[in-house]
């Protein structure tokens, strides 16, 4: 028998209560290399366990005083050659095999019997250790043949009241060996034959007794006995006793922490209500208790009525600071443990420490049921605590006195029912009197209001809005912080919306949104949404619009006066969103008097009581969604006058509303004369007038006679005012007779008759017609004479066609003017097209000295087809210095080369035998600023999303990249695409499209630099509109008429584009790519402005010179973006240094156009310009995070962003400033009345002669700047990416227009500033 018998009582787990702990457990448990269940080594000997599993596995042992020691390979063989050590349990490494790669062995050196017992390997990485799923085991024997227990030693087996078995642990190290179990209690030996067959023997456990044995005798004594070799042995002796296991409760007083000053007494209770009979343990952890002696602790037991009490208080009679610390109170029962714990703090003396929980700063939203001011506080003892707000106690104020507020125990104040009035500064105190401490702590509180709209509790449902009628929709909203308002709509027809803007006043917390329709002409749902923080409110506007007043009409037709037997149409109309069931009634005469025969008033509910029933046709009319109820009379009497009334019924009210009608016949009325005719006497070549002043009803229809025949308006005879009147010039002999004026209508016909008496002879007539037809040969004679003058003053100097009607020139500092025809080369071989493939069609323009014909060539590109081109060629009788002019237009298209935006050279015919021909591409829709113009009714002012247009987009900015990386002068014409391309005529202009133009220009002007050329006459009007949308730069030179085109102004003997022309180019006659620079910006203006001419309305002359030079600029175009103004304005710096170069706006203008930089709004404040025809305007979309960045300081809230609701959203409030960049229109220019010299010029063609352009010039002479200061302010030293120079000057800038309203100073640099750059701006309408 095993030396020592243990103290235990074995219970086994049962393997279900674990196996949820490994439910989807896929590995196979673990294998020993012995397939037995049990194992059995002699004593001393070396136990060696070998386990293979899938994962890293660990060993157990029954000994648990014995400890483990883990040895790889190496160290298991440096430890077999090393001194033996203490007896250790070795856990070594193995070679694992297929499948189980993991592998430990188990090596006990030295076994004793204490040893026997259960060996378990497991898996480690698992937390529930299941013998047969995560683990194995093997029992292994310990033989030892000499040990033995000591039979005088008596230990108690505690056995609960659930247990149905207990086990009587008499372990032994033989196997099979034969135990046998004893038994004695207070009476006799009880063990019978009947008694042991319920008693059952383990050799690994030891013997299972029943319950009912203990319950049957009140005390029993066991133990076991055994032989060996002839030796008897007798294990230790066990007294059976039954005890309560169940811990009820456990408490720790105080509950709460416990906090004391250095030299107080500490005293802790623990108290445990546990079950009768029950062995309890009370044991204290707390920090001194290794070296604290005065620490008492007292026990006691006490049996309560349902339960035993166990007591035990421990007692500190002075503390220190050193006995801060957990103290915690452990109730042990058989193998159940309990514990209760607490915080104890010692302080050194009194303190008070206060600090924010939440900052200084706390914000609520009004209508929150509760909230609590709270505050951290550390204090002892526990201090006075007051709170103020605004100065005053709380608890003397009213709001305490009702109980929305109240103080706890932690220090916190609760306000209940917060609102508006609970904002303020707030104030607690804490104060130790005693102490003589006190700490204090200001919060303020904001209260955030949710927004409120006061116009959905007052007003009433809208009526219908009359179309075109001016409306004002008010929005007015309360809340904190202010809120801000947006306006969106949901169109009921077609997304229509015009001419509407919105004005928004601020009130501190009321926010004010006006609506301004200025032409009410779709109805529109609008929405007007309050939103702050905290909160958002929402109203609905049903904007109904209809074309009928007030919803309900009468139109009675042709009058309400209509004369007898005519046909009489009454057209009731009702607005169908407002009225139903449309009736017409005719008035009982006798209904609208009483019985004392005064007139009386009809109730619209009681007509059909006092009228007849009409049988109407209804219709309904679903352009206006309108009923129309149409009674027709189709010919009224007289007895047929008097009251119509038409019913309709409300929709929304169900009452009757009624229109009266009173219908007035007036009877027919036979012809009579006011005044008859008169005889009359009239000399020959003298006019004759007679007048047939006639009346009746209907007015009759009068027809003249001479001597009884009819007489019709012919040469020399009128007959006016519906033939009232005959009037004859000239009268002849033969005009003598007997007039007669007969009037007729339905009541019968009058004549009148008057005799006619000429005098005179008809020669005296003649006389006259020779004196006339000699005084109109003489005037043509004159007029063709001044005609021929007017020609001769008007030839220009041969010497001047050269260089003066070519706008693309060489950069003069490269080569000189002069020398340009003959420094550029003319390759014949490759450029000569003979001119009999050219069949030369309609002339497509042509100006003083030549013309552009349209003609066909073929074999001209790769396809082998019959293509269309433009052929620029000299008209009839050209000099040599015209014919060198075109000449060197050819050499410098030559030497610019082939670009997608420039009008590329095909070729030439140069050959002496026929005119010369210069070929380039054609273009099918003309130029830009026509095709814009046509298209203004086509406008749609949002970007195009569909894939189409994003397509296009991306191949214009590929090709621009493609052409930069392979720049080479291929001659040859290639067409774009060979599929079918679409009409531009027939789609849409949107504004993605006016960018794209803007870009495009861009593009083909910077290759245009590249080249050293400069243009000198960018505009509109030189770029033509090709197919594919793709933009072409043209210079139509000699083919241009300027002296009858009015962009042309006269200077000196030249004629110049002024309103395109840089101040450096007016006055110095220096032209640059910087110039073209500033045409650029014109451009932009012109195309932005859909084709109108710049400077509408500005008269062109000396004081219009000096404004431009001074700073004064165009304002913004309707569909320009503050981006695109920005550009001009950029465009426009005085100083040519200060404007971007050409590469810097084709990257600008590639940005918006490829990176959606622009976002897509509707603009609500659209107005008409004076010379432009007007257009709608919608759009929408949502921006992302990036346009947001760029745009939200600078974008007004003129335009909507149409998200979520299916609409268009703006912004308030706004604030206007005044504009620092000065505009012509906020300046207008004076008029001088002068008298213009005979070529004067309309629109911009103002003359400005030769010697008041001389006397200008010396007076503005010199080095061009800016004048406003503004325009020379830098932008400080902000980071930026890749920032144009030119953008540091306008950084400071305002600008400003009537539609976009105000962009701070700072809102420009968003535009081109890092995203780390602050820049601020206030931009709303």
């Amino acid at each position: 028998i095993k030396g020592k018998w243990p103290l235990w009582l074995h219970q086994r787990r049962r393997r279900g209560a674990l196996s949820s702990l490994v439910i989807g457990f896929s590995m196979t448990p673990p294998i020993l290399d012995s397939p037995k269940d049990d194992l059995v080594i002699p004593v001393y000997e070396t136990l060696t366990i070998t386990c293979r599993g899938q994962s890293a596995l660990a060993w157990a042992w029954p000994d648990k005083t014995l400890e483990g020691q883990e040895l790889n390979n190496r160290q298991a063989q440096l430890l077999t050659t090393s001194a033996p050590q203490q007896r250790v349990a070795q856990v070594r490494e193995c070679q694992g095999q297929p499948g189980r790669p993991y592998c430990k062995r188990l090596v006990l050196k030295g076994a004793l019997a204490k040893d026997t017992g259960y060996y378990r390997c497991y898996y480690k990485d698992v937390k529930a250790v299941i013998d047969g799923t995560t683990a194995v085991n093997i029992y292994v024997f310990i033989r030892d043949n000499y040990g033995g227990g000591n039979a005088n030693d008596v230990e108690t087996l505690f056995i609960t009241r659930f247990s149905t078995h207990f086990i009587v642990p008499c372990l032994v190290t033989v196997p099979d060996l034969n135990v046998t179990l004893s038994a004695v209690c207070t009476h006799h030996l009880f063990l019978s034959e009947a008694l042991s067959s319920w008693m059952t023997w383990d050799n690994k456990r030891g013997w299972s007794i029943p319950r009912q044995i203990i319950d049957s005798v009140p005390m029993l004594m066991l133990w076991c006995t055994a032989r060996l070799e002839g030796k008897d042995y007798q294990s230790t002796s066990y007294l059976i006793h039954t005890t309560g296991s169940q811990v009820y409760n456990v408490k720790l007083f105080p509950e709460d922490p416990v906090e004391l000053i250095v030299g107080e007494t500490l005293t802790l209770n623990c108290t445990a209500s546990v079950e009768f009979d029950a062995g309890v343990d009370i044991k204290w952890s707390y920090p001194g208790k290794q070296w604290d002696s005065l620490v008492n602790i007292q026990h006691h037991r006490e049996a309560l009525s349902q339960a035993t009490e166990a007591v035990s208080v421990l007692t500190i009679p002075s503390v220190n600071v050193t006995d801060t610390g957990p103290y915690s109170c452990n109730i042990t029962i058989m193998d159940t443990t309990q514990m209760q714990q607490t915080q104890v703090t010692v302080h050194e003396k009194p303190f008070i420490s206060l600090h924010y929980r939440s900052g200084p700063l706390l914000e609520v939203t009004a209508g929150q049921k509760s909230f609590k001011l709270h505050v951290n506080v550390s204090a002892y003892p526990t201090p006075e605590t007051q709170w103020f707000k605004d100065g005053k106690l709380v608890n003397q104020r009213p709001e305490y006195k009702m109980k929305r507020m109240r103080m706890h125990l932690n220090h916190a104040l609760e306000i209940k029912d917060v609102c508006q009035e609970d904002s303020g500064f707030y104030t607690v105190v804490l104060r130790n009197a005693a102490a003589g401490l006190e700490k204090r702590l200001n919060i303020t509180l904001v209260v955030n209001v949710p927004p409120q709209i006061h116009e959905k509790e007052v007003a009433e449902p809208s009526s219908p809005y009359p179309s075109g009628s001016s409306q004002t929709l008010t929005c007015t909203a309360f809340g904190l912080p202010a809120p801000s308002i947006t306006w969106q709509w949901r169109a009921w027809g077609p997304c229509v919306l015009n001419s509407t803007i919105c004005h928004c006043l601020s009130f501190t917390s009321q926010i004010v949104s006006r609506l301004h329709i200025h032409n009410a002409s779709v109805s529109v749902m609008y929405k007007c949404s309050a939103e702050n923080k905290v909160g958002k409110d929402e109203r609905l506007i049903y904007f109904y619009v209809t074309t009928i007043p007030e919803g309900f009409s009468v139109e009675v037709q042709p009058s309400e006066n209509p004369l007898e037997q005519e046909r009489v149409s009454l057209c009731c109309s009702a607005d169908n969103y407002t009225y139903e069931q449309l009736q017409w009634y005719r008035l009982d005469p006798q209904a609208l008097q009483d019985e004392q025969g005064k007139p009386q008033e009809l109730d619209c509910r009681s007509v059909h009581l006092f009228a007849d029933t009409l049988d109407g046709q209804l219709s309904f009319q679903a352009p206006s969604n309108s009923w129309v109820l149409d009674y027709t009379i189709p010919s009224i009497q007289l007895q047929d006058e008097g009251h119509y009334v038409c019913e309709a019924q409300s929709r929304r009210s169900g009452e009757k509303q009624c229109l009266f009608r009173y219908i007035s016949v007036k009877a027919l009325e036979a012809p009579r004369y006011k005044r008859s005719l008169t005889n009359q006497t009239v000399n020959v070549t003298e006019s004759l007038r007679m007048e047939c002043d006639v009346e009746g009803r209907p007015l009759p229809r009068l027809s003249w006679f001479k001597d009884n025949q009819p007489l019709h308006q012919m040469s020399g005879i009128q007959l006016q005012d519906s033939n009232r009147t005959l009037s004859i010039q000239r009268v002849r002999e033969e005009d003598a007779g007997l007039y007669t004026c007969i009037a007729c209508n339905k009541r019968g016909c009058v004549h009148s008759t008057a005799a006619v008496h000429v005098i005179g002879s008809s020669d005296r007539a003649n006389v006259e017609i020779v004196i006339l037809i000699g005084t109109g040969v003489i005037a043509v004679f004159f007029w063709a004479l001044l005609i021929l003058i007017f020609c001769n003053v008007k030839r220009v100097n041969p010497a001047d066609i050269k260089t003066g009607y070519l706008s693309i020139i060489m950069d003069p500092g490269e080569v000189p003017m002069d020398e340009q025809c003959e420094y550029l080369p003319y390759d014949s071989s490759q450029w000569e097209i003979s001119r009999d493939r050219l069949r030369l069609g309609k002339v497509l323009g042509h100006g003083a000295f030549g013309k552009v014909i349209e003609a066909s060539i073929y074999g001209i590109s790769k396809s082998s087809s019959l293509d269309t081109v433009a052929v620029k060629m000299l008209k009839e009788g050209a000099t040599a210095s015209e014919h060198k002019a075109l000449m060197s237009e050819l050499k410098i298209l030559i030497h610019i080369g082939n670009h997608l935006n420039v009008v590329n050279l095909l070729g030439a015919c140069t050959k002496p035998n026929g005119p010369l021909m210069v070929i380039v591409e054609y273009c099918k829709y003309g130029n830009l600023s026509n095709f814009l113009r046509a298209k203004r009714e086509f406008f749609l002012p949002y970007r195009d999303r569909s894939p189409k247009t994003q397509s296009q987009v991306r191949r214009m900015i590929e090709a621009g990249q493609m052409e930069q990386r392979t720049r080479h002068p291929p001659p040859r014409y290639e067409p774009l695409s060979n599929a079918r391309l679409e009409d531009l005529w027939k789609t849409p202009l949107t504004i993605e499209d006016l960018i794209c133009y803007s870009f495009q220009v861009a593009r083909g002007m910077e290759f245009l630099a590249s080249r050293k050329c400069i243009h000198r006459d960018l505009a509109a009007r030189n770029i033509l509109l090709s197919e594919n949308n793709i933009v072409k730069i043209c210079d139509f030179g000699l083919a241009r008429d300027i002296y009858k085109d009015p962009d042309y102004v006269r200077k000196g003997n030249a004629r110049l584009p002024l309103k395109w022309m840089a101040p450096e180019s007016i006055f110095d006659k220096v032209y640059t790519s910087q110039s073209d620079v500033w045409s650029f910006g014109v451009l932009l203006w012109e195309i932005f402005s859909l084709g109108a001419s710049p400077y509408p309305g500005v008269q062109i002359d000396e004081d219009f010179c000096k404004r431009l030079k001074d700073g004064v600029r165009m304002r913004a175009p309707e569909t320009a973006s503050p981006e695109i103004y920005g550009i001009m304005l950029a465009c426009w710096q005085g100083e040519p240094k200060e404007r971007p170069t050409f590469p810097a706006l084709v990257q600008i203008l590639g940005d918006l156009l490829q990176d959606n930089g622009l976002p897509d709004y509707i603009p609500l404040n659209h107005s008409q310009s004076s010379e432009d025809d007007g257009f709608s305007q919608a759009s929408s979309r949502l921006p992302s995070e990036e346009e947001l960045r760029l745009t939200a300081n600078t974008l007004p809230s003129r335009y909507y962003n149409c998200v979520p609701f299916a609409g268009c959203v703006f912004v308030g409030p706004s604030k206007l400033c005044q504009p620092t960049v000065k505009t012509f229109d906020e300046l207008p220019l004076e008029m001088h009345r002068q008298k213009a010299p005979q070529d004067n010029q309309t629109d911009s063609g103002m003359v400005l002669a030769s010697e008041e352009f001389e006397r200008f010039e010396h007076r503005h002479r010199g080095p061009l700047t800016a004048s406003h200061g503004s325009l020379g302010r830098s932008s400080g030293t902000g980071s930026s990416r890749h920032r144009p120079n030119f953008f540091s000057q306008l950084s400071g800038q305002t600008f400003y227009n009537n539609e976009y309203g105000h962009l701070s100073e700072e809102g420009f640099c968003d535009f081109f500033s890092s995203p780390d750059a602050p820049c601020l701006a206030s931009s709303n309408v």
